[in-house]
C-alpha cells in the first residue's frame, strides 16, 4: 500500500526524469573517474621520465 502512495507522490514525470538523471550522474562519476586515472598516470610517468634513460626504473 506505501508503494502506491510514493507512487502517485512521484508521478509519471519523475518515473522517467529520476532514472536519467541517475545515470546522467553515474556517466559523469565514470568520466571523472577515468580522467583523474590518466591524470595520475602522466604525472607519474613525467616524474620518473629523467630516471628512464640511466636505468633506475
Amino acid at each position: 500500500m506505501k508503494i502506491e502512495k510514493i507512487n502517485k507522490k512521484v508521478g509519471p514525470v519523475g518515473k522517467t526524469v529520476i532514472p536519467i538523471i541517475t545515470a546522467v550522474i553515474v556517466v559523469a562519476a565514470a568520466v571523472a573517474y577515468i580522467c583523474l586515472k590518466l591524470a595520475d598516470e602522466i604525472r607519474y610517468n613525467e616524474k620518473w621520465k629523467d630516471y628512464d634513460e640511466c636505468g633506475w626504473h
